[in-house]
């Protein structure tokens, strides 16, 4: 039996020499190889179960659990899934009445492997003899307990004849195939590192664009390194172990023989730089020689690194030819002035164009400084300073305008480059490139005087205009005293530039800019604004506002009386006028263009007075427009920051039960609390914040309808929501519409969208196109304020209408006003004949509604009945049966 255990022994030893066979051969395909390990180490295990150790039919003892085990400790899951299923399916191809216990050892055997496997990838274990002595112990330790699931007498054989010497045996074998495993696993990790270590420094030495020769102390070639053969003077096979003298000229090798003792004898790195004949031809190259710390074959060495600088030398050749051309080319360019200076200021070239720029030859500029030439004394020591920077550091001093002086003392601008130019061999230079830019300064001048004067009447334009204002307020303030702001504009310009021709409106602007200079004071200033639009600057009117307004007034009185007299205009006589406005420009004025708007609003009062006349700034005129303004600003806010809400009024029939609700926007302002609608909505119409406005108030009208629906309470009721005209105009309306529908989940047929006859005023058509669309999915309109508009019979048989309300100015008036009270009469007749519902809207008293209930009225709205309330309030109303 000890043989037969023995036998399975070598059956492991077999294993360890085929799985490292194995692992070489699929080096390059390490999946192939792990699927082959499987293969071999299950086909062990099929070996040693077809020659076992039988100890009852049916049951046999080999050497599978140490080959499985060590399966999944050094192949991991696949190669021991591999072999397990293998040993599997020969362990129930053998059956027997062992075949469950055999399988159960397998299965214990190769996942123990796994196990011992992660514990030594986290590092709780190594595979060292102990720790391999202890696993194989506990894992034939957990077999023998399988064992003892056998038949009772087949147990007890075993554990009489057999326990022992399996425990012992396959103990050792474990440590023993574990130990030569993990070798052989060392020795391929060891393998692999050295392979990737010669193929990274062959790659290194591929890339090198050097030669590193390695020599010793006679000159003979101990290795050469080289990506090819080009740049040495034999291939690597004819150098290596011959010396120099055998390869180069006797008179190169000498050379470099004496370099090799001169560092070995230093001990401190060499350079030269030598031509030689090459495989690739003749080569210039620079090298640098290091002696070695250690030995080479028993002798001193030296390591000679050798560059190939042939391109170098060409380019450097090439640069001197070009810097030999690029001098006679600068000589004859005939805009630009190119000099030449060392560092100590002398003047190396002076072309042509410098010669005529400054005025001296190159015979006298030559060899003389710059700062003697053109540099004006009071920039010599910055100069002196830019010079030795550029000549320390290689950088250029930086382009930019200059005024040096010419030979006769003038000055000139010029736009100043500078270039630092090195040749090799040659003292560096610094080359100036100088180009004349007077005249285009003097345009720059003229473009100057444009930019605050304007060219047709050479008044100040409106931005010397700011200037000018900006600076009689300061004086303004420092004195006390208050100027006066006059806006001028031609009445009537456009006429005479479309009848007689631009031509003599410009004659006319120059004209009135002649007459109001002559007609203010030396300290007043006159300004085209624009067009044909003046302003007249008059400081120092006054010292309170009445008596600057009577100066003022006086001075503009004088303006008008000059600017009527007539004219001769292009041969003909031409009388014309104009129209001012007047605001005082005090210390307390905002700004100079909160000004100029009041003394444009003004000339516009003038303007509507009929022309030819003086108007002063309305200081509640400014008021108007600036609340204006200010409400717009706060508008967009508003919806930014969601400051809008929907109020919900009951709408009743006759005996008071809540049928239906209107949704009413509403603005809650952070600072003036609620603001009505009267004051927001015809300035969201106007400004178009309605469309964004209105999309809000259908979107959350829409939700609050979906969220009743479900509720039997507010199901029933119908739900009445506003729509402006310019929303309902949109082309995409009946989209938006549908898409909120379907977004909010909201029943159509409860929805009533409220229209105003405005609406109608335009393209009646298109309304009726629109209503239709959206009745079709069944929502239903209503007319809201009948019969303050159009009112016109004709467009109220045709629109596809459920519904008219009666304007709230009928409905307080019924009971004083006989007209009101037909009117009324009138509307709910001529809905009944028409088929039309009714609904009579600002009912605030119980003798209203009687009126209107007794006309035939059906439905009512109105503070009787309830405010516009917020929707809990609403909820609580309306569940409370008021």
């Amino acid at each position: 039996m000890f043989i037969e255990l023995v036998k399975g022994v070598s059956l492991l030893l077999a294993l360890c020499f085929l799985h490292g066979v194995n692992v070489r051969l699929w080096r390059s395909r390490p999946l192939v190889g792990r699927l082959c390990s499987g293969v071999i180490f299950g086909g062990i295990c099929v070996i040693g179960m077809l020659t076992p150790l039988v100890l009852e039919p049916g049951v046999i003892f080999d050497a599978r659990s140490v080959v499985l085990s060590m399966a999944g400790l050094f192949g991991g899951p696949l190669v021991a899934g591999v072999a397990a299923a293998m040993a599997g399916a020969a362990r129930l191809a053998l059956a027997g009445e062992g075949a469950v216990i055999g399988l159960l050892v397998i299965l214990l055997c190769a996942a123990s492997g796994l196990l011992y496997r992660r514990a030594r990838a986290r590092g709780w274990l190594d595979v060292d003899p102990v720790s391999l002595a202890c696993f194989g112990l506990l894992t034939h330790v957990a077999v023998l307990a399988l064992f003892q699931f056998l038949p009772a007498d087949v147990a007890r054989h075993f554990n009489g004849m057999v326990a022992q010497p399996f425990l012992l045996t396959f103990t050792c074998a474990t440590v023993v195939l574990g130990l030569l495993l993990r070798d052989m696993e060392d020795r391929l990790s060891t393998e692999r590192a050295l392979a990737g270590t010669a193929a990274r420094l062959s790659a290194i030495t591929r890339a090198i664009p050097d030669v590193l020769l390695v020599l010793d102390d006679q000159g003979r070639y101990v290795e050469v390194l080289s990506h090819d053969d080009g740049p040495l003077a034999a291939s690597v096979s004819e150098l290596v172990g011959r010396r120099l003298h055998e390869v180069l000229p006797a008179g190169q090798a000498d050379r470099f023989m004496t370099l090799i003792r001169d560092t070995l004898w230093s001990r401190r790195t060499q350079g030269i730089e030598y031509e030689m004949r090459t495989r690739s031809g003749l080569r210039h190259f620079e090298g640098r020689v290091q002696a070695l710390d250690a030995r080479v074959n028993g002798r001193d060495g030296v390591v000679f690194l050798a560059r190939d600088i042939t391109e170098r030398r060409r380019a450097e050749s090439a640069l001197r030819e070009s810097e030999l051309r690029f001098r006679s080319v600068l000589l004859n360019i005939p805009s630009i002035s190119v000099q030449g200076y060392r560092a100590d200021g002398t003047t190396t070239y002076w072309n042509r164009a410098s010669e005529y720029l400054y005025g001296y030859t190159a015979e006298e500029a030559m060899g003389r400084s710059l700062l003697d030439l053109i540099i004006p004394s009071f920039m010599h020591d910055q100069v002196r300073a830019e010079m030795r920077r550029m000549f320390d550091t290689g950088e250029a001093i930086p382009a930019g305008e200059l005024r040096l002086r010419r030979k006769d003392g003038s000055m000139v601008d010029v736009f100043s480059s500078h270039a630092f130019v090195e040749v090799p061999g040659q003292p560096p230079e610094m080359f100036c490139i100088d180009v004349d830019i007077s005249s285009r300064k003097a345009a720059e001048e003229e473009a100057r005087y444009l930019a605050f004067y304007d060219a047709l009447t050479q008044l100040p334009n409106r931005r010397l205009l700011v200037d000018c204002l900006q600076r009689a307020l300061t004086d303004g303030a420092r004195s006390g005293l208050i100027a006066a702001v006059f806006f001028l504009d031609l009445d009537n310009f456009k006429t005479l530039n479309d009848t007689r021709g631009h031509e003599v409106g410009d004659l006319l602007l120059r004209l009135v800019a002649r007459r109001l200079r002559d007609s203010v004071r030396e300290q007043d200033t006159v300004a085209r604004l624009s067009g044909d639009a003046f302003v007249v600057v008059a400081p120092g009117l006054g010292r309170g506002a009445p008596e600057a307004a009577a100066g003022a007034r006086a001075l503009g009185e004088h303006l008008l009386a000059r600017l009527r007299e007539p004219c001769d205009l292009a041969g003909h006589e031409y009388h014309f006028s104009m129209s001012v406005g007047v605001a005082l420009l005090d210390p307390a004025s905002e700004s100079v263009d909160e000004v100029l708007k009041q003394a444009d609003m003004a000339m516009y009062r003038a303007k509507d007075a009929g022309r030819d006349t003086l108007r002063f700034f309305d200081p509640d005129m400014q008021q108007a427009v600036t609340r204006r303004a200010m409400l717009e600003v706060e508008l967009r806010n508003g919806l930014r920051q969601d400051q809008f809400l929907l109020l919900y009024q009951p709408q009743v029939d006759g005996e008071g039960r809540v049928t239906g609700v209107e949704a009413l926007v509403r603005w809650r302002h952070p600072a003036r609390g609620m603001v009505p609608p009267s004051e927001f909505i015809p300035m969201a119409e106007e400004t178009g914040l309605i469309l964004p406005l209105g999309h809000w108030v259908m979107e959350t009208a829409l939700r609050q309808q979906a969220r009743w629906r479900l509720d039997p309470v507010f199901g029933r009721l119908d739900l009445a929501v506003n729509v402006s005209p310019r929303q309902f105009r949109q082309e995409d309306f009946v989209a938006q519409v549908l898409a909120l529908l379907r977004d909010t989940g909201a029943d159509p047929a409860r929805i009533k969208l409220e229209l105003t006859e405005s609406l109608l005023l335009h393209s009646v058509d298109s309304a009726i196109e629109t209503m239709r669309a959206l009745r079709a999915h069944g929502l239903s309109f209503a007319l809201d304020d009948f019969g303050t508009g159009y009112s016109s019979l004709n467009y109220l048989k045709r629109l596809p209408l459920a519904q008219i309300k009666i304007d709230q100015s009928f409905v307080r008036g019924v009971l004083r006003d006989p007209s009101d009270a037909a009117i009324a009469r009138s509307i709910i007749a001529l809905a009944d004949s028409l088929g039309l519902g009714v609904i009579a809207e600002g009912v605030e008293t119980e003798a209203h509604r009687r009126f209107l209930l007794e006309h035939g009225c059906p439905a009512f709205q109105g503070y009787l009945f309830g405010r516009p309330m917020e929707l809990d309030a609403f909820e609580r109303q309306v569940r409370a049966g008021r």
